[in-house]
């Protein structure tokens, strides 16, 4: 039974027993039927009218209060209060209702100004945008993202038939190739349900690329132009005095012969450093002896000038070939420093990572700055290859390279990559 039906079977009740009471009490004043039956149905009405007054008050009341929660459950703002009477006892929870109604409407006014705000930002968004709920079904969209679709995208259809696929927490799609840079972000709303929806933006870095392919083109011929000027100079010089000579002078012939030979060398070794630093190829990853690749490298130095020393794991992960020319270079660049050098080397990992941690006790890296630009050297033989080759080695492996200059001096060098 409801509340409803109680209260109104409550009332009723009540006017029932204060007639019988009034019946059996004129009944025992021996007063007769007809003036029994007259007192009571002329007592019925006020009695009935009184219940109907209760009823009407706290019933009505409670339904209206009902009725205006449940309005509000529903987001709407249509409905209000009429004016209570100052003595209804309900006035107080009314007012707090209606408080909190208000609160409500102005934060839902507040949000949906933010939303509109921000729907008119993302419209005029030059970035493709758009936002799927839990089942992927398409929430939002903005022009830029129907532009590079190039077809219509309904709301509520599937993200599979726009032609996107979730892999890995990801989305994807085909129009989103190489020259954009796209990115998924889930979230979930703090609602009853706890959904959660996917935002998709996509960035076309194509300019960017394009201005950093003209850059390397530009930082390419100023460093060719530098080196075959270099070379080709002092060789013009030189074969234009023998040829300015009415007769060559063996000796002299042979001399220029030689340093054309030493320039033209010093021109070749540079070319094929230069193609090794862009022609890496993909790394064949395994586990190997790292003392074994060091004492290959330690073959390529003076291990009497340069001392090396190692601590930690045997074992290493990675392009055994490609990780040995980066010790290689690493040492070399350390005996060109200074004389009776030490370099420490620790092997361990971390988090799933593969570190290697070089420290010497030479001067330190002169220009922290510059130091892994390829082609920049501060030593008179050096050509800025070595630590630029070891650099793309390591991100050949998808790993972080990074160089500093430790507090009690020497250099220090950081390597880290996955192990997978």
């Amino acid at each position: 039974m409801s509340h409803e039906k109680w209260l109104v079977t409550g009332l009723s009740l009540t006017v029932l027993t204060i007639l019988s009471l009034i019946a059996a009490l004129t009944w025992q004043m021996a007063w007769s039927t007809l003036a029994i039956v007259t007192l009571v149905f002329v007592l019925s009405y006020p009695l009935i009218w009184l219940a109907w007054r209760c009823y009407h008050f706290w019933c009505q009341t409670i339904m209206q209060l009902t009725t205006y929660t449940q309005v509000l459950a529903e987001n709407e703002a249509n409905l209000s209060f009429k004016k209570q009477h100052p003595d209804n006892l309900l006035l107080d929870l009314q007012k707090q209702i209606h408080q909190l109604a208000t609160k409500r409407l102005n934060k839902n006014i507040e949000q949906q100004s933010l939303n509109h705000v921000i729907s008119n930002i993302l419209d005029s968004w030059p970035i493709p945008v758009c936002l799927f709920d839990q089942q992927l079904k398409l929430l939002y969209r903005n022009e830029a993202m129907n532009q590079q679709i190039a077809q219509p995208m309904l709301i509520n259809s599937s993200a599979q038939s726009l032609g996107f696929s979730l892999e890995n927490e990801q989305l994807q799609h085909g129009k989103f190739n190489n020259k954009w840079q796209s990115q998924t972000i889930s979230y979930q709303l703090n609602n009853q349900h706890q959904e959660k929806q996917w935002l998709f933006t996509s960035i076309n870095i194509s300019p960017l690329l394009n201005q950093q392919q003209s850059h390397n083109q530009q930082s390419l011929i100023r460093v060719l132009s530098h080196e075959l000027r270099n070379s080709l100079t002092p060789m013009y010089s030189m074969t234009d005095t023998l040829l300015c000579s009415e007769q060559l002078d063996e000796a002299q012939t042979r001399k220029v012969l030689a340093r054309i030979q030493q320039r033209s060398k010093r021109l070749l070794t540079f070319i094929s450093e230069y193609s090794q630093l862009t022609q890496l190829p993909v790394p064949k990853t395994s586990w190997f002896s790292f003392s074994e690749l060091l004492e290959e490298a330690k073959a390529m130095i003076d291990t009497a000038n340069c001392k090396v020393t190692m601590l930690g794991s045997e074992q290493c992960f990675g392009d055994r070939a490609q990780l040995t020319q980066v010790m290689i270079n690493i040492l070399k660049n350390a005996e060109q420093c200074q004389t009776n050098i030490e370099v420490n080397i620790n092997v361990y990992y971390q988090n799933d990572l593969q570190i290697l941690e070089v420290n010497d006790t030479g001067p330190g890296f002169a220009n922290l700055a510059n130091v892994l630009t390829p082609f920049y050297t501060t030593k008179n033989n050096g050509s800025g290859i070595g630590l630029a080759l070891c650099v793309e080695i390591i991100h050949n492996h998808s790993g972080q390279f990074s160089v500093d200059n430790n507090d009690n001096g020497g250099a220090k060098i950081l390597m880290s990559w996955p192990l997978k």
